[in-house]
């Protein structure tokens, strides 16, 4: 199994299909390993889809190698942008998750999960952003995409 420090899996404005900034940034400091899955559901937060770890479903996504020599500052700018400093009332926290790349392959990997009340959060279709983002203007407008 890998060290989970160094790879990464993403599923929602980091993926290399959803047009953002953080997106372009994460390709410039980390490598695609490829697509992969995780167990657990996604849900819409209203401009961003939150990750809910475990459960019978599956989320789709890509995992990612941090570059080894930019890894503590990658973490730290990551960390930043999904607002996790370790607070039990943040949104989200990152977490430790067994990442399945579709070439073949399990990773032990960070990812980042929604950590506040799921009540009337409506649930991502098949566990899967990109469709859902590109036919939602409100998560377009979040990435500054319309």
């Amino acid at each position: 199994m890998s060290r989970s420090s160094e790879y990464l899996f993403v599923y929602g404005t980091l993926r290399s299909d959803i047009p953002s900034s953080m997106s372009k940034f994460l390709r410039r400091r980390a490598t695609l390993v490829g697509k992969a899955t995780v167990a657990g559901k996604l849900i819409d937060l209203g401009g961003y889809p939150g990750f809910i770890a475990g459960g019978g479903t599956m989320t789709k996504g890509e995992l990612y190698r941090i570059r080894e020599d930019q890894e503590e500052e990658t973490w730290q700018l990551l960390d930043a942008y999904e607002g996790v400093s370790g607070l039990p009332s943040e949104e989200y926290r990152r977490i430790e998750v067994e990442a399945r790349v579709a070439a073949g392959g399990k990773f032990m990997a960070q990812t980042y999960e929604y950590q506040q009340s799921t009540g009337g959060k409506a649930e991502i279709p098949h566990g899967d952003y990109p469709p859902f983002y590109r036919n939602n203007p409100a998560h377009r407008k979040f990435t500054g995409n319309d």
